[in-house]
């Protein structure tokens, strides 16, 4: 600093020297940028740049000073050196100031200023000047970072990607915003210039790559703007379909630059025009007729099936309403509760007979639901029918059948005890007069005569007490008495009878007591004795020789009553599993040569079993053909004491009499379980396949039943989805729902719970439980009858079973009653249903996942039922794995399908004498000739194909497995044609 302005300043402004002065000029730099007063920041601002100025006038003023001085002592050459210099140091100033004043200039344009002139590029002007400049610029480029982040948020909110690239492929992006990654899975930077590491145009489909650039390069010779439907392929693979808006942007010179656009995703627009369209080909193909009528009830619409079934076209009722087919039957307030419901927007569903065009009436099951737009407002009505004369036919013809069968069975019953009855008066005279007259004098002639006539009468009468009794039992007549008694008491009573008997041929008879037999019962020691009688009897005619040995196990002792065993051994002649399975039903023997042999009735052991099972009790028979058989008896008998009850005696299951049940199951197997248990203890059942066909009974007015035992995991309408839609009609509120399904956990109990369920039973099915459910649910729906009217309930009896090693035989003996039909046809249907079961399921799992853990589920249900445990299990470890990971078997595929053939070859094995040959094999031509026109039809999607395939099913049931049939008559009635066709050719690879 020049020494003269330093003293100035020192004595002016105190500024004591050249670090002092800097001080201050950093502290007036502070101040200028707090100060709000403009003139006063830039004073401040350029204090600096003045003061240096004036040090260097101040210096240039030393120069030009000592300069004079010199030039006095110089010579002319020294003196033009020094000019010389002196114009160098101007010029370089000059340069100095041209530059700045350049600078200037620029930034005036930048700003939108105009250029200064050349009068204004003073070096202190231009100084001031450059510091308000780049203030104003500074600010500028802050308010342009501002409405930059504007404009990104903004683009972050279209719902799209907003994007501003190349023209050409591969269209590299100046910018893209975050939303491409969500529509491609790869990151926006990825996009961006220079470094592309993610080309926009390599992701689009190969397929459609031209058609985009196509599009673009019509924009760029026209209108500037495009749009185009193209896919995209996502980082995971799958296909994305996406609609590009945008525009082409030109320069100055109208030579385009880049692309400004948006890119919409539209994937799930795309799906559900497709399924719009497969919603409209499956009206158009339903078997069933459907109209559509407007808000006002107006017809807009209706199939081809309509115009088949009532004859009209749409040009000819097109403008009416459903009016005019009512038959006239349906009433006034019927129909207004029909128009109430509508407009509130619920469903409506109820049985009406409609008449054709042709005058011919027709009942009809119409369900007329709404149609409602974005708004939930309702803009339309669609009407389905349903042609029920079938089923009504059907329904009348069974009415009048059960009628005239109760009828008949009450007249044959009636009959039977009458004449018994009738017959057994005379008869008595008979065995007394005879008796009176062997107590005479008598020759000996007459005595033979008269003792062969006595022991023909009490045979006879023997016969006549079995009729008379099983009459009874037929005619629900008998009665049970419920007395004290000692068991010691009977057993003395059946030892009098036949110890002379088995004495007089040769056989040794043992009977052999509990150690604490000794006790005082309550029941009817009557027909205790006449069920050990008839099996002690029976065990002595059919011994030629050895033993009859009756033996009583006390089983279990409780406070209130006991469980005895009574086993009537002997070392006879045996029977085969055959001869067993017929020992027990009424008029049946081991053989034909039986009756001719040793007389009787047949009717003895069938009786046997009845009453059996009219103290709740069990029969059964073990034996070996020229062995012996041992027949055993189980009974609970009541202690008789004081405090005991006569009511607690019998304990009897629960009955269902007049309770109306709507079964939804459908798998077969277990359809018969449920229906056979319910209907031995009263109930009344109907039965529907799935939660749809549940629906449609529900829309019978009055309602068909009291109550609905629901599968949950069915084919069309689940049990879950069909709860649903019953809840959601008032009217239905007070109907029970009780869940029944193979799932066990608490969390699912609880979803049935939530869903509007009122109860919950899990399978395999234990009756008891069953029945007391059903009890407390439906209600005053019970209508207890009669003694002489009930119906005694199959009691178990193990020897309907062959031997079945890995099946709880006892458990399914229990759980069905020992209804040894059912039994078999059970065990059967589950040899032929699942034979080629695992491939069955290996074609589920490739073409419905969804299908296959139903599948599975359903066999888990069936294996309890049958008491496969093992299988049950298995499956159940195979259900959770699918739930778990849908379509992978995983590691519980091979336990499964192990125990399935296991349990396949033990119920081959155990039951080959009763399984059915296969039918004739199916005619190959007209199988051939079926296939291929029901092929045809599924390719058209015609709803013709149902028909051609029940024609087909004929052919080939017996050959093919059942499941794969109904897995194509599933899909045709689904409209699922693209299922139907595959499944149709895999039943083609079978034969």
């Amino acid at each position: 600093m020049n020494k003269l302005l330093a003293r100035q300043l020192k004595r002016y402004l105190a500024w004591a020297d050249e670090s002092a002065v800097e001080a201050m000029l950093q502290a007036a730099d502070l101040a200028a940028v707090d100060i709000r007063d403009r003139s006063v920041a830039v004073l401040l601002g350029n204090f600096r740049r003045l003061l240096l100025a004036i040090d260097e006038s101040y210096q240039q003023f030393d120069r030009d000073v000592a300069l004079g001085s010199r030039s006095l002592q110089i010579s002319s050459d020294e003196l033009s050196k020094a000019n010389s210099t002196l114009r160098q140091e101007v010029l370089a100033r000059q340069r100095a100031i041209d530059t700045l004043w350049e600078t200037a200039n620029r930034l005036q344009a930048s700003l939108g200023r105009p250029a200064l002139g050349k009068e204004s590029a003073g070096l202190e002007q231009l100084s001031v000047l450059m510091g308000s400049l780049l203030n104003e610029r500074q600010q500028a480029e802050a308010a342009l970072q501002q409405q930059e982040a504007q404009f990104r948020m903004l683009a972050g909110n279209v719902p799209g990607v907003v994007f501003r690239g190349q023209i050409e492929y591969p269209r590299g992006m100046h910018y893209i915003n975050d939303e491409i990654e969500v529509l491609t899975g790869c990151p926006a930077q990825h996009f961006l210039l220079p470094h592309v590491t993610h080309s926009y145009g390599a992701l689009v489909l190969r397929e459609d790559l031209a058609l985009l650039e196509k599009t673009i390069h019509a924009a760029l010779a026209g209108p500037d703007r495009y749009s185009v439907e193209y896919r995209l392929v996502h980082a995971s693979g799958a296909i994305r379909w996406v609609l590009e808006r945008g525009q082409i942007v030109r320069n100055a010179a109208q030579q385009a630059e880049y692309l400004d656009g948006i890119i919409f995703d539209i994937t799930d627009q795309k799906l559900a025009a497709v399924q719009l369209r497969q919603l409209s080909a499956a009206i158009e193909a339903n078997p069933v007729p459907v109209l559509i009528t407007d808000a006002e009830g107006v017809i807009e619409y209706l199939n081809p099936k309509f115009e088949q079934t009532f004859g009209y076209s749409l040009a000819e009722i097109k403008g009416e309403t459903p009016n005019i087919l009512l038959s006239g039957e349906i009433n006034l307030l019927a129909y207004q509760e029909m128009w109430q419901s509508l407009l509130r927007g619920d469903e409506w569903r109820r049985d009406v007979r409609h008449s054709c065009k042709s005058g011919q009436l027709v009942w009809m099951s119409v369900s007329v639901s709404p149609i409602r737009d974005a708004a939930d407002k309702v803009t339309h009505f669609v009407a389905v029918y349903d042609n029920i004369e079938l089923r009504k036919a059907a329904e009348e013809a069974l009415i009048k059948a059960k009628e005239a069968s109760d009828q008949a069975n009450r007249l044959k019953s009636d009959f039977l005890a009458n004449m018994s009855h009738e017959i057994r008066t005379p008869m008595n005279a008979i065995i007394g007069m005879t008796h009176l007259a062997l107590n005479t004098d008598l020759s000996k002639q007459q005595r033979d005569y008269l003792t062969k006539t006595s022991c023909t009468a009490e045979s006879l009468l023997h016969i006549l007490n079995d009729i008379l009794d099983f009459s009874k039992i037929e005619a629900n007549r008998l009665q049970m008495e419920i007395l004290p008694f000692r068991f010691e008491s009977v057993l003395e009573k059946l030892s009098a009878l036949y110890a002379l008997k088995a004495e007089e041929k040769g056989l040794r008879l043992y009977i052999e007591p509990a150690a604490d037999c000794d006790l005082s019962l309550l029941g009817d020691s009557l027909r205790i004795g006449q069920i050990l009688n008839n099996l002690v009897g029976n065990a002595i005619k059919f011994t030629p020789e050895g033993e009859v040995r009756v033996q009583i196990r006390l089983l279990e002792a409780q406070e209130q009553r006991v469980h005895l065993q009574i086993a009537v051994k002997d070392t006879g002649i045996g029977l085969s599993a055959a001869q067993i399975a017929q020992l027990f039903k009424p008029f049946s023997q081991a053989d034909s040569s039986t009756t001719r042999k040793f007389g009787g009735t047949g009717l003895g052991l069938s009786i046997c079993k009845r009453l059996v099972e009219l103290m709740k009790g069990h029969i059964w028979i073990e034996s070996t053909p020229q062995q012996g058989s041992t027949f055993y008896v189980s009974l609970w008998l009541m202690r008789s004491a004081e405090q005991v009850l006569p009511d607690l005696v019998s304990g009897p299951v629960q009955r269902l009499d007049g309770v109306r049940i709507l079964l939804v199951e459908d798998n077969v197997l277990n359809q018969q379980v449920a229906y056979e248990l319910l209907t031995n203890v009263g109930a009344s059942v109907i039965i529907a396949q799935h939660g749809g066909e549940a629906l449609g009974w529900l829309s019978i007015d009055p309602l068909p039943c009291d109550l609905i035992l629901m599968d949950l995991q069915m084919p069309v309408v689940d049990g879950h989805q069909a709860t649903q839609l019953i809840r959601s009609e008032p009217r239905f509120n007070s109907l029970a729902i009780v869940a029944m399904t193979a799932h066990a956990m608490s969390d699912e109990r609880q979803r049935c719970l939530n869903l509007g369920m009122n109860d919950y039973i899990t399978k395999p099915v234990q009756p008891n439980e069953l029945f007391t459910t059903v009890a407390k649910w439906a209600g005053q729906a019970v209508r207890p009858q009669p003694e002489e009217g009930k119906k005694v309930s199959k009691v178990p009896d193990e020897s309907v079973l062959p031997h079945l090693p890995g099946i709880n035989t006892q458990e399914v003996l229990q759980r069905l009653g020992g209804n040894k039909a059912l039994i078999t046809h059970l065990f059967q249907q589950f040899y032929q249903d699942y034979q080629g079961g695992y491939e069955q399921f290996q074609y589920l799992l490739k073409t419905d996942a969804k299908g296959a853990e139903r599948w599975v589920h359903s066999i888990k249900g069936v294996a309890g039922t049958l008491g496969m445990h093992d299988l049950m299990l298995a499956a159940g470890q195979l259900e959770r794995q699918l739930q778990l990971y849908p379509a992978d078997e995983g590691a519980a595929a091979y336990p499964f399908k192990s125990e399935l053939n296991h349990m396949l070859g033990t119920v081959g094995r155990g039951y080959t004498q009763f399984i059915k040959p296969h039918k004739n094999p199916p005619d190959t031509e007209k199988t051939g000739l079926l296939t291929k026109q029901l092929s045809a039809l599924l390719d058209d999607c015609d709803g013709d194909s149902v028909d051609v395939y029940y024609r087909l099913r004929e052919q080939l049931e017996g050959w093919v497995e059942v499941a794969l049939l109904d897995r194509l008559g599933e899909a045709i009635n689904t409209f699922d044609f693209e299922r139907a066709l595959e499944s149709l050719t895999l039943i083609g690879k079978k034969l």
